[in-house]
């Protein structure tokens, strides 16, 4: 009950003079109490207590060699304990490993800086859903920084699949003015197909196309290794702090615009918080790989369909005329960027070009295509028309004979004479 600075007070007014008695009576002891504090120690040190045996101990071995492989999920191992005769708790194999969870997750990272021109690095964020031409669509942000001067660029889109993983580089080269020496990413499909026992990592084609085009090279994370690109995860956390919040918009286009002012305004003039120079000021000397001269990589989404007898192909739920002479033959279809579908042989010939159809269930149809076809146009739609076939030649219509009216009694004279 009595602690350490109880039994120092006591010793020092004892060193003072002061007798048992006056002690006993300030601080309320007992003067048997007194002595025993006086002839004893200052610190007590208690007897320690035998360890209570537990149900772990006999699989501590087995835990701290599991640990030491990597593994840290308390559900796995109380799992595997209970294969091996365990008979206590989950509570005691979670206790056992918080710790090395705790170090796990403390683990120090050196921050890795690179020469200019020579990285970027590039993330996908999510934020929400779109009303996007009558449709509810997923909205995502494409987010690239450079490495060095830490300029951002960011486009927000309703797919992140591989045209737009790919439009959206060429977008942020031509503000960057040019291209990295290196792209580093996460193990997204669009870029990785998979990662080989060996080491090796098995790129997407056309996205190795793409980056032997524009003299990049690709370079992906380490699976679980997230944090080896930490320059665009802040950046994604940045944009959700900084621009997202209280943000009012129409559509896409709109968004994007905003974003841009936002970048030209905010990100990209602010100083940098590990730089301490602005990103903008520091981008002329990125040295990056120049953009002159180079056509914009085609980003075009390639698929083939056979033309129907009525000279049509189906795309996206809608309907597309291609000339009549192409009737039911396969054909190589290009979705582009700015929203046209171009029609072509298999040989590379341009058949037809159309506007892709925002909504579902239409028919676009050039009347030119039916050349020599008969057609109706539906409505007053302008280049619409509905393909007919030939109107069979109406049958020609006999006229009814004339039967002559006789009475029943000529019938029974017939009867009559043929007996």
């Amino acid at each position: 009950m009595r602690n350490v600075e109880e039994r120092f007070m006591i010793k020092e007014l004892y060193t003072k003079g002061v007798s048992i008695s006056e002690i006993a009576r300030q601080t309320g002891y007992d003067r048997k109490t007194i002595r025993t504090i006086l002839q004893g120690p200052l610190v007590v040190s208690r007897p320690a207590r035998r360890p209570k045996g537990r149900k772990l101990d006999p699989y501590i071995a087995y835990l701290e060699r599991r640990i030491s492989e990597g593994v840290l999920n308390g559900q796995k191992l109380y799992q595997e304990l209970l294969a091996q005769g365990y008979p206590g708790k989950d509570r005691q194999v979670r206790q056992f490993i918080e710790p090395f969870r705790a170090a796990h997750q403390r683990q120090a990272t050196v921050r890795f800086e690179t020469a200019p021109g020579y990285q970027a690095q590039v993330d996908w964020g999510s934020f929400g859903t779109l009303d996007h031409q009558g449709r509810q669509r997923r909205l995502y942000a494409f987010i690239m920084t450079l490495g060095w001067s830490r300029t951002m660029y960011l486009e927000f889109t309703v797919s992140a699949d591989l045209a737009w993983w790919l439009r959206c580089h060429i977008h942020a080269f031509h503000y960057f003015g040019g291209v990295p020496s290196e792209m580093l990413h996460d193990n997204l499909k669009t870029a990785v197909l998979s990662h080989g026992i060996d080491g090796v990592i098995h790129w997407q084609p056309r996205y190795l196309d793409f980056a032997h085009y524009y003299g990049f090279s690709p370079r992906a994370c380490q699976p679980y290794r997230a944090q080896t690109k930490g320059k665009v995860e802040s950046g994604v956390r940045y944009v959700r702090g900084n621009f997202w919040p209280g943000l009012h918009f129409t559509n896409l286009l709109d968004l994007n615009q905003q974003g841009r002012h936002w970048l030209d305004t905010v990100a990209n003039v602010r100083v940098h918080g590990t730089t301490q120079v602005m990103p903008c000021a520091r981008l002329p000397l990125e040295d990056l790989l120049p953009l002159t001269g180079k056509p914009d990589y085609d980003t075009s989404v390639v698929s083939y369909r056979r033309s129907t007898k009525d000279c049509l192909v189906s795309y996206q739920g809608n309907y597309y005329s291609v000339p009549a002479a192409y009737a039911q033959q396969q054909l190589l279809l290009k979705e582009s960027e700015q929203g046209d579908l171009f029609i072509f042989t298999l040989d590379g010939w341009e058949l037809a070009r159309h506007r892709l159809a925002v909504t579902h269930q239409q028919r676009l149809i050039i009347p030119g295509h039916y050349t020599g076809i008969a057609v109706r146009p539906l409505g007053s739609a302008p280049c619409l028309a509905q393909s007919l076939p030939a109107r069979p030649a109406s049958p020609r219509v006999l006229e009814a004979p004339v039967v002559e009216a006789r009475p029943l009694q000529v019938y029974e004279q017939w009867v009559e004479a043929m007996i």
